[in-house]
Order: C-alpha cells, then sequence, then structure tokens
C-alpha cells in the first residue's frame, strides 16, 4: 500500500477542470474525505470510463464518460483490470488519478525570483546550447554568464544561458565578442505563468484530457 499510497499521480483540478497542480495517492485520499463548511464534499474523484480494445484494455483516446462522484461513491466503484488500487485485508479500493477541488475557481500563477536556478534556465532554454543550438543533456550542460561574474556579470535572468560545457570552458572569463561567440536569442526573465501550462508531463494517462499538448 506504501508503494501506491506515495505515487505522485493525482492530478489536481480546480472547479473549472483545470490543472492546478498534482499530489501522492495519499493526499488526495485525504482531500476526498474532507468536506467545507456546509458538510459538502471540497474534493471530487473523476471516474473516467473509456472504449476498450479488441484485446480489453482501455482507449484512453476514447472517452465513454467522466463523471465527478464523492469519496463515499468512489469506494464502491469496481476495479477494473487496468486500474491501480490500495489493498488492505478487508477492502480493495480503485486508486483516484484525478481529483477535483468543488469550491477552488482560482488559477495559481507562478512568478520568477529575480535569481535563476539552473532548473529555471534549463527549463526556459529548454535543453538548447544558446550559442550552438544544440540539443544538450543535463550532464552535457552548464550555465554561462554572457557577462562574465569576474567583470561585474550578475546573476539574471538577462545574463544567464544554457550553455554546452566545452563551449563554457572554451570562454572562461572573456567576453562573447573576444572569441566570436553570438547568441542565438537574448536571455530573458519569464513571464509570469499558469500552473497549467507548466503541468506538461503526464503522470498517469487519464492526465492526457486536461494537460496541454499532451
Amino acid at each position: 500500500m506504501n508503494t501506491v499510497a506515495n505515487k505522485l499521480i493525482c492530478l489536481n483540478l480546480n472547479a473549472n477542470w483545470q490543472p492546478v497542480g498534482y499530489k501522492t495517492v495519499k493526499d488526495a485520499i485525504i482531500d476526498l474525505c474532507g468536506s467545507d463548511s456546509n458538510g459538502k464534499p471540497s474534493t471530487l474523484a473523476l471516474d473516467i470510463d473509456y472504449e476498450l480494445d479488441n484485446d480489453g484494455n482501455p482507449n484512453y483516446n476514447e472517452v465513454k464518460t467522466m463523471n465527478p462522484v464523492t469519496w463515499d461513491e468512489w469506494m464502491k466503484l469496481p476495479i477494473r483490470n487496468w486500474d491501480l488500487s490500495i489493498n488492505s485485508p478487508s477492502l480493495s479500493i480503485r486508486v483516484p488519478t484525478v481529483i477535483i477541488a468543488t469550491n477552488y475557481k482560482e488559477m495559481p500563477v507562478k512568478t520568477f525570483t529575480r535569481k535563476p536556478s539552473k532548473d529555471g534556465i534549463w527549463n526556459r532554454d529548454q535543453g538548447i546550447c544558446q550559442y550552438t543550438g544544440k540539443k544538450l543533456t543535463k550532464d552535457q550542460s552548464t550555465i554561462d554568464h554572457v557577462i562574465p561574474r569576474s567583470k561585474g556579470g550578475q546573476d539574471l535572468w538577462t545574463n544567464m544561458v544554457l550553455c554546452d560545457k566545452t563551449i563554457n570552458l572554451k570562454k572562461g572569463n572573456k567576453f562573447n565578442n573576444e572569441i566570436g561567440l553570438k547568441l542565438k536569442r537574448e536571455p530573458v526573465q519569464p513571464s509570469p505563468t499558469p500552473m497549467y501550462a507548466l503541468i506538461k508531463e503526464s503522470k498517469h494517462p487519464t492526465w492526457s484530457h486536461f494537460l496541454i499538448d499532451s
């Protein structure tokens, strides 16, 4: 049970069915057991049924129904052969993978701090060296200061780019024009971004109906 309970496979939707985050199975179940000030469920689980292929497997591109249900209703749902489940000696329950916060209509927005992290630069530059245009692995990449720190360059979004380690080693503490380096594009600080646009990786097939470009 602990292995399944700690899986980050529950997509969290707001009341408009927009993704606002994701959480573990355990935390999703805690939410599903909660209620609002009027005693009504504050979170519902989404029961999604699919058309089956000839082998009896779900076709995740062919949705039959999507029904929001309470936790009490969810506990009575049958466990299909493709479902994950939480099991105890007396009870087996289908694992919810999409939940809806019924009273929450807002869309959280991620703002970016003045000083970026390496992961932040990696995401902004999409894993691409900003001098060569080469797609890099994380092991091949480093952060380059366009104006070297030794020459007064600061740790700012507008002065930091993803760079191939070999290029960075060649550059050292020189200015780009001293060694003929030219940026593919000028670095910028990312604009505030709504959470739905930041959740790109589908951790379960049921998420694909709600994520951008899934």
